[in-house]
């Protein structure tokens, strides 16, 4: 109804509908209800381009992992029986989950955690290895260990979690700054009233910041910093 109007300035509204000669009192009204509809598309948007990169930080590595896969099937050491349906079905268990979360990532109605949670799967679902049965994990990795191993050769390791290296980067920052802020906020508080809880929780977060530092250039990165694996946990 108000297509023309959205990519004018309010003042070109303001002129537009003057030259309309509407009544003051309606001119108002479309002007906030055009404000309404310009503010709902900008939230709709920021919100599609949120919910896409927390698609992204799951379905890239996965898409990375599969070309690593092809390429091993195809050119890596001796193709005996045994690697070639390691590699086969690694590739086809990750291209069934692709398929699977097509729909949902090109929809971008919820996020993968929104619908991992639902599921009920580990972490949240934060990695794409998450989204795969232990089971099947289980399945595939023993025919890995089946396969013979050349000499000097390594076997290949499926399911890591790992995510890209720009990924991996701007994941590590982002939990760097919300721990830390997160740990200063508690420092504040257990100035002013001081309990064991807080002491025992600083130096949890204390351990966790040195562990997000040492992370590999190419090591998942969870959202928050309780859900790394705290050695004296």
């Amino acid at each position: 109804m108000y297509e023309t109007y959205l990519k004018l300035s309010a003042n070109e509204i303001h002129n537009r509908l003057t030259e309309r000669k509407l009544h003051p009192a309606e001119i108002e009204r479309i002007k906030a209800e055009v404000a309404d509809l310009k503010e709902s598309l900008r939230v709709t948007r920021i919100t599609r381009t949120q919910r896409k990169a927390e698609w992204d930080k799951v379905l890239q590595p996965l898409r990375y992992e599969i070309n690593n896969a092809r390429v091993g099937l195809r050119y890596g050491g001796e193709k005996s029986p045994q690697r070639i349906a390691a590699f086969s079905e690694y590739i086809r268990i990750m291209e069934k989950l692709i398929a699977m979360l097509d729909a949902p990532s090109k929809a971008l109605d919820h996020t993968p955690i929104q619908i991992a949670r639902d599921k009920g799967l580990p972490n949240d679902g934060e990695h794409w290895t998450d989204w795969i049965p232990a089971r099947v994990k289980d399945k595939v990795t023993a025919l890995f260990d089946a396969t013979p191993v050349a000499p000097r050769g390594k076997r290949k390791t499926p399911f890591q979690r790992t995510m890209l290296p720009h990924q991996h980067e701007t994941a590590k920052v982002r939990l760097l700054t919300k721990t830390r802020k997160e740990m200063e906020s508690l420092e504040r508080k257990a100035g002013i009233q001081p309990t064991d809880a807080r002491t025992a929780k600083l130096a949890q977060m204390r351990r966790a910041i040195k562990i997000i530092e040492a992370l590999d250039k190419n090591e998942a990165v969870p959202a928050t910093w309780t859900k790394l694996h705290l050695q004296g946990d």
